[in-house]
């Protein structure tokens, strides 16, 4: 292991240098895996005119009337998609203060009697009635998770693997998920809610999260090596990549999943809205780490994390498991 190249911002890559000078794009993503975890993303194709849609569907369903919201409430749903209201999750037995909508690609229930109980992971979306939301939803859902394949090959070129080499961790037409999300602003908080937006943590049992800042309030922030917390503004025309906790494991920990927060935006500024797709790992099976050069290995940063590892010792032998235990631990 070599010393840590620490950070104190988030690298941006542009994606459309990985046509233009490939193995430049390349080192620099071998950099942001290794030794961030994080980076911007632009020069993708999701269009401006796309996103200002999808922020006026995500504001309008967290403005539709309390009753309406709870139709679609997650209660309802053995999948744990659908709407929860402010405060109703936790980050380490504390309430995160956000509003937020799960709905994922859309698939029939899979569990049956007898089946694996992860599978109840799987099933379909709440909906609630708003004009173009369905639809709105699901073509962000396509195009992130599009974006999100095109990535993970591009990561394993990146640490010296066949560009297919993470292909064998997803099934073909399994269920990713995804969030809109409403951070209150403090001052539409209880005093005693504190300011937490969503508490220290990496996210669980993926490969990519895809995340789209719909509004440019601050309040995203990634934990350095150090323990020094950075902040990820939004930045126009971006999105912003993080490692999931399944490709650290895939990749033996050369490429890191950082721990990161979300503080509620100042008082007077508004809520913070976001859209987050997180590309998940198959759940069906053991999964056995991919072969890593040793020169790369060697790299492995330490990090200091005031995220924690729940679970993590179950996610080698039984990723379907891990899984639904985050899922109920955090409701």
């Amino acid at each position: 292991m070599t010393q840590d190249i620490d950070f104190d911002s988030i690298p941006i890559l542009d994606l459309t240098q990985a046509k233009t000078d490939k193995p430049r794009f390349l080192q620099e993503l071998q950099h942001a895996l290794i030794h961030v975890g994080f980076f911007y993303i632009k020069g993708h194709q999701i269009s401006k005119d796309f996103l200002a849609a999808l922020t006026k569907t995500a504001v309008d369903f967290f403005d539709l009337p309390l009753e309406e919201k709870l139709k679609v409430d997650k209660i309802h749903s053995p999948t744990f998609l659908g709407y929860s209201t402010q405060g109703n999750e936790l980050t380490k037995e504390k309430k995160d203060n956000r509003e937020q909508y799960d709905f994922a690609n859309e698939l029939p229930e899979l569990w049956t009697t007898g089946a694996p109980e992860y599978q109840r992971l799987t099933g379909p979306n709440l909906w609630p009635d708003l004009a173009d939301f369905r639809p709105t939803i699901l073509s962000f859902h396509k195009q992130a998770l599009d974006l999100a394949t095109q990535l993970t090959h591009l990561v394993a070129e990146a640490l010296e693997l066949p560009p297919d080499a993470l292909d064998k961790y997803v099934l073909p037409g399994q269920q990713h998920r995804a969030k809109l999300i409403k951070y209150p602003a403090c001052d539409q908080l209880n005093p005693l809610d504190g300011d937490q937006g969503v508490g220290a943590h990496r996210d669980t049992a993926s490969l990519l999260t895809i995340l789209f800042q719909a509004t440019d309030q601050p309040g995203l922030q990634v934990q350095n090596h150090s323990g020094k917390w950075v902040d990820a503004s939004a930045i126009d025309g971006t999105f912003v990549v993080n490692i999931g906790t399944g490709l650290e494991y895939l990749l033996q920990g050369v490429a890191v999943a950082t721990t990161h927060r979300v503080i509620n935006p100042p008082p007077g500024t508004g809520p913070r809205y976001s859209v987050a797709l997180f590309q998940g790992a198959r759940l069906d099976k053991k999964l056995l780490p991919l072969d890593i050069p040793q020169h790369l290995l060697d790299k492995k940063p330490s990090a200091v994390s005031d995220s924690g590892h729940q679970f993590s010792q179950i996610y080698a032998q039984n990723p379907g498991l891990y899984a639904l235990l985050n899922r109920i631990s955090s409701h």
